[in-house]
């Protein structure tokens, strides 16, 4: 049996991390690459996959008119967070446990960037009915076969919708800052991901 790892994914700069700089990690495994379920049971032409590599995060066809938020809006969404002098207002001063209660006061922070972040997504059609739509067809067709996440934008509200769904993993998708830097960090992150998806094909 061939072991062929079937990797769905909507952006062309992702599979051309693959093709280029996973892959080749892992030559034992045949990467068969698709932007859409349907075009994957095109490319697999009746063959059977060991594994599917999902992302998460797709365009919401849903949203009939995307749009970006204006920067205006952004920074007024931005104002409205709090400030660092939020966490250390008389907090050398609290009684209790002081670690705890700074953690708590830096994650209403980090909340509000990532409630802002999931607002500014949903306006312009980004979430991740696009990998749950795509796992919900991998149990259809293909009972038994293991699925997992490969994503870069995913939250921890995601995280746990997709393991609700069944997923069997999740790894996230190093990230630079440029597609140079993206592309290095990734064929780094190659091995230790090839590691990874072997376990699942056994």
């Amino acid at each position: 049996m061939e072991n062929i790892v079937c990797f769905i994914d909507d952006s062309a700069f992702e599979h051309t991390l693959v093709r280029e700089e996973i892959a080749p990690a892992g030559r034992d495994l045949l990467f068969l690459q698709a932007y859409t379920f349907d075009e994957a049971e095109a490319v697999l032409n009746h063959r059977m996959p060991r594994l599917f590599l999902l992302d998460l995060w797709g365009a919401d066809e849903t949203v009939t008119a995307p749009v970006v938020t204006p920067k205006e809006e952004l920074e007024a969404g931005i104002g409205a967070i709090p400030s660092l002098d939020v966490v250390y207002e008389g907090l050398d001063k609290f009684q209790g446990d002081v670690t705890n209660e700074y953690l708590k006061r830096m994650f209403t922070i980090v909340d509000a960037w990532r409630d802002l972040f999931e607002e500014v997504c949903t306006r312009i059609g980004q979430n991740r009915k696009y990998g749950l739509s795509n796992l919900d067809r991998v149990r259809a067709r293909y009972p038994g076969v293991p699925a997992v996440f490969y994503t870069r934008k995913s939250l921890i509200s995601d995280a746990a919708a997709l393991f609700r769904a069944g997923a069997d993993g999740l790894y996230i998708k190093p990230t630079g800052a440029d597609d140079t830097e993206t592309r290095r960090l990734t064929r780094d992150f190659a091995p230790e991901l090839i590691r990874e998806l072997r376990r699942f094909i056994g």
